[in-house]
């Protein structure tokens, strides 16, 4: 939790830099371009997360040496996804930011900061997945490391880059991808020296297939969630072209999810606290630990979830004044980040639900419950509202989704509460079963 609100506040600081030294068009060019990196996350998560859940419970069983080997097909799930997304990038980058949503007078920022940020994604896709597999093997510090650390010097090299070089646009992209070459040069280190309980063989990195496959149908849920954040960003950002001054409505849209990538720091932490613990204790057959982490999970996220509301909502118009000058926004622009806000105290359910299945090796469930969480209720509420209400209602949609993403929660957490049991025992059955084939064929 503490990586992801440093990652959020240097979210924060970054457009503050870009919009107050450069200009509020380059606010809305980032803007514009942020999906590429939601993006990159994604990717990153897809064998991040679905690795964490192998891994859990591999070592739950004390079976180290198939943890190892969620490192090599975790490599070989990340290379050619990258290289094809890259190559398609540079070579339709023109094309690439007209569809993120760029209007004429910001296309040319979005394409300054994609042209670095594509090439150097691989290093955030490397950080991000590694940066799950530290907090399966137990190593929360690490983990923090690896995020927090990256953000903080993206932070120092953005007032390098940008106040003191001047490089821009520029600037801010080649700081970010810097700062996650540092944190994977950290990675390296952590693994080569011997610390870690994934050891780096020959075996440990050779692609299994069937492994594969495993890490990415665990793995699909919270790819599913992050690029749905990139797929909703580019659908709200053309829909917010369509305005009167819609360039300025996309710059504070941009702000939004920066504030709203701090406010849901509790969320996500929790929620990636709890699928370690789960997944771990559901290899153990310890399931009163499942449902203890799962209610405590909920619990903690909603308490959580109150406080950062009751600190947010009155600094909302401070924080807006960080990002621009004045005027510089649409105004009422502080109004609508309060109404984004609003449904923060019920969000922890919804990201706790995300993950459930998914701990438990039911991959498909959680695929399901993810999409129609993140992906079919927020699209349907966006173009309802922004149609019944103009620009307020892209802004309404959030709490809204909110509230239909907790009821569907209450009711996966509710099954998986009454079933997990069941479902342990007949995997371990079928574990049991298996060993016994192959002792047998041997």
């Amino acid at each position: 939790m503490l990586a992801i609100v440093v990652m959020a506040l240097y979210s924060i600081v970054d457009r503050a830099f870009v919009g107050n030294v450069i200009g509020v068009d380059a606010l809305s060019g980032l803007s514009a371009a942020f999906p590429a990196q939601i993006a990159a996350v994604a990717i990153g998560l897809l064998p991040g997360l679905g690795g964490m859940s192998v891994v859990s419970r591999a070592l739950g069983t004390r079976d180290t040496r198939q943890a190892s080997r969620v490192i090599g097909s975790s490599l070989a799930i990340l290379a050619p996804i990258y290289l094809a997304i890259t190559i398609a990038g540079l070579l339709y980058l023109d094309g690439l930011t007209s569809l993120l949503g760029a209007s004429p007078d910001t296309a040319p920022y979005a394409r300054e900061y994609l042209a670095i940020i594509l090439p150097g994604g691989f290093l955030t896709m490397l950080a991000i997945a590694a940066n799950n597999l530290f907090m399966a093997e137990g190593r929360p510090g690490s983990a923090t490391i690896v995020l927090a650390g990256g953000a903080v010097a993206n932070v120092i090299l953005d007032a390098l880059f940008i106040l003191v070089f001047g490089w821009g646009i520029t600037g801010a992209a080649a700081a970010t991808v810097l700062a996650q070459g540092l944190a994977v040069l950290y990675i390296a280190w952590f693994y080569l020296s011997g610390r870690s309980a994934l050891t780096i063989t020959f075996d440990a990195l050779r692609p299994r297939l069937g492994l594969g496959r495993e890490i990415v149908a665990l793995g699909l849920p919270i790819f599913i969630i992050e690029a749905a954040r990139s797929i909703v960003v580019v659908v709200i950002n053309n829909i917010l072209a369509r305005y009167a001054d819609g360039d300025a409505y996309i710059a504070l849209f941009g702000v939004i999810n920066s504030v709203l990538e701090f406010a849901l720091a509790p969320f996500i932490g929790v929620a990636l606290a709890f699928l370690p613990l789960a997944a771990y204790n559901y290899g153990a057959r310890n399931y009163p630990r499942i449902r203890q982490a799962m209610w405590q999970s909920c619990l903690g996220a909603t308490v959580a979830g109150a406080l950062v509301i009751a600190l947010l909502l009155p600094l909302c118009g401070h924080i807006i004044r960080l990002f621009a000058e004045a005027n510089a926004l649409p105004s009422e622009a502080a109004d609508a980040l309060r109404v984004a806000l609003l449904a923060l105290p019920i969000v922890g359910v919804e990201f706790v639900s995300s993950v459930a299945f998914q701990a438990l090796g039911k991959a498909w469930p959680s695929v399901a419950l993810t999409v129609t969480q993140r992906v079919l209720m927020l699209l349907l509420w966006v173009f309802v509202l922004s149609e019944a209400l103009g620009v307020w209602g892209v802004w309404w949609s959030f709490p809204v989704t909110d509230v239909t993403a907790m009821l569907l929660g209450f009711g996966a957490l509710a099954l998986v509460w009454r079933r997990a049991e069941k479902w342990g025992e007949a995997d371990y059955g079928r574990r049991v079963g298996n060993f016994d084939t192959a002792v047998g064929r041997q």
